[in-house]
């Protein structure tokens, strides 16, 4: 990564993945990744309404894309506004509100040049002001931005001329442009604190909007993107059940939905209305110990428990298939960064009865808390407790209720599963889930070396100290025995034959969650 200079990013290409981007074990480029099988291309045609099943809605839907937490409200807040950068299918920043971005030569300044004619719904122009406001809202406390942390190494945005706005760095970053392009860094109007009538950019106005029901947005015939988007509007509604999600698709009630599950892939896969669409992604589900909560304070009992996973098992019979083998840390293999040094962890019950033994566990019952609000974890546990008979260990599992499993149950037992969706970056996901204090920091880890190491390679601009770096940070969280993570998770989403435009990025699922400006029906 040395040797940079102010180079210009424009929309002919962007800095190479492996000079500046992390690739997020927990979100990893196609590349890398032999990302999807189910790419459409085709010529445009204009018209008609797009239905969206989505898994779950609540009455805390959101158009604040700072508080955007699921898929709902990604799909939402990609459809009101525009980033000042789009992620390709490499997780690479491509221009978007934003004609070029440009760093200082030692990297603590970007500089992002903005795009003319572009205006908000409301007629009002896109300024300067706003994309400053934009950025550093995120550092206010009244906004509760999700995404604070990864704010804290700005110190500034700074309007240079009607379309020039300058980004200062406490230290160097070169995953800036990434950042913006995420969901949560939406451009809104200076001043905007109210999102119940939302004021965007985006190829989408709002015609309905009932918080756990539905969303309806009509096309936004003023787009400054000639031509799109493509269809007339979508209506995006919750169906719960996977079972009847699949059943929508295949009788037409439903155009696109999320999250496949289990024999119903198979089935969507045969029809001739609909097929499986596969994004390769490093969403993963794991089980966390809380390790000031007894006994998840022994980080023996954590190991031994990885010990106790079938991997091979946990691809093959519950997600089919769909995904990668992990080793316990949040980086996938494949990608640049993953320290292939470390031991495969593998079944092994005299490895699982070692840690037991030095755990003192003991015939206690030991209760592991899954949920429906963690995809897979109630099958994956339910693996995980035939093993640990085996190993004379009496592991309880307790179903908890979704409604509440994140704000009650996660972080507040001692064992328990958590789920995370890709992050952009590996430094942005380090940050808000390993980081002593972080918001998703369910383990309640707290080492100031982990620390120090996450910092640094943040800020480190040469490309092999930086693969050091994140090889000793999963080292480092290989052996707290506070986090089982046995398999990254792919997205099976189900699309009908009528829709074309679709291409995996792996961020998320349906195009990363932002496809309703692309996508098209068939004529």
């Amino acid at each position: 990564m040395t040797g940079m200079g102010n180079r210009l990013i424009t929309a002919t290409g962007g800095i190479s993945r492996r000079k500046f981007g992390l690739i997020l074990g927990a979100g990893a480029g196609a590349s890398a990744l032999g990302l999807g099988t189910s790419v459409r291309a085709a010529t445009p045609t204009r018209g008609g309404v797009l239905r969206i099943g989505i898994a779950s809605q609540s009455t805390n839907d959101t158009f604040d894309s700072a508080k955007a937490l699921y898929h709902g409200d990604f799909i939402r807040c990609t459809s009101l506004y525009n980033h000042l950068t789009r992620l390709d299918e490499q997780l690479k920043a491509q221009p978007e509100l934003a004609v070029s971005f440009e760093p200082s030569a030692d990297v603590t300044e970007w500089t992002f040049t903005l795009r003319k004619g572009v205006e908000f719904h409301d007629g009002s122009p896109l300024t300067a002001e706003d994309v400053a406001f934009s950025i550093l809202r995120h550092k206010e406390e009244r906004v509760a931005s999700s995404v604070r942390r990864l704010v804290q190494n700005i110190t500034d945005v700074v309007v240079d001329g009607p379309d020039t706005v300058v980004v200062k760095l406490a230290e160097p970053d070169g995953d800036v442009p990434v950042m913006f392009g995420i969901f949560q860094f939406a451009i809104v109007k200076a001043g905007t604190y109210d999102f119940a009538k939302p004021n965007g950019t985006g190829p989408f106005t709002v015609s309905e909007f009932a918080p756990g029901v539905r969303t309806i947005c009509t096309r936004n015939d003023n787009y400054w993107k000639n031509g799109q988007p493509y269809i007339d509007g979508f209506e995006m509604f919750s169906i719960t059940d996977p079972v009847a999600r699949a059943n929508a698709l295949l009788s037409g009630d439903a155009d696109v939905v999320v999250d496949l599950k289990g024999p119903s892939i198979d089935e969507v896969a045969k029809s001739d209305v609909a097929q499986p669409f596969i994004t390769n992604a490093a969403r993963f589900t794991s089980f966390q110990a809380a390790v000031d909560i007894p006994p998840g304070d022994r980080e023996n009992l954590g190991l031994a428990l990885s010990y106790l996973i079938d991997r091979e098992r946990v691809l093959k019979t519950v997600l089919r298939g769909n995904g990668v083998i992990a080793n316990d840390v949040p980086v996938m293999p494949g990608t640049p960064y993953f320290n292939d040094a470390l031991p495969q962890r593998t079944l092994d019950h005299d490895k699982a009865k070692f840690h037991l033994a030095k755990a003192g566990i003991g015939n206690s019952q030991i209760d592991l808390h899954v949920s429906d609000a963690s995809v897979f974890s109630t099958d994956i546990g339910q693996l995980l407790q035939r093993e640990a008979v085996n190993a004379g260990l009496n592991l309880n599992l307790r179903r908890e209720p979704a409604d509440s499993y994140w704000s009650a149950v996660a972080g507040k037992r001692a064992l328990f599963a958590t789920t995370f969706n890709p992050w952009a970056t590996v430094n942005m996901f380090l940050n808000l889930t390993w980081k002593s204090g972080a918001a998703w920091n369910f383990s309640h880890y707290n080492n100031p070396d982990l620390d120090k190491m996450i910092d640094a390679a943040r800020a480190t601009v040469d490309e092999a100290q930086r693969v050091e770096i994140y090889a000793d940070i999963q080292e480092t969280l290989h052996n707290t025995g506070a986090q089982v993570l046995p398999a990254f998770i792919s997205y099976v989403d189900g699309v009908s034959t009528r829709v074309e435009g679709l291409t995996p990025v792996p961020i998320g699922g349906l195009g990363g969650f932002n496809f309703t400006d692309r996508v098209w029906f068939k004529s």
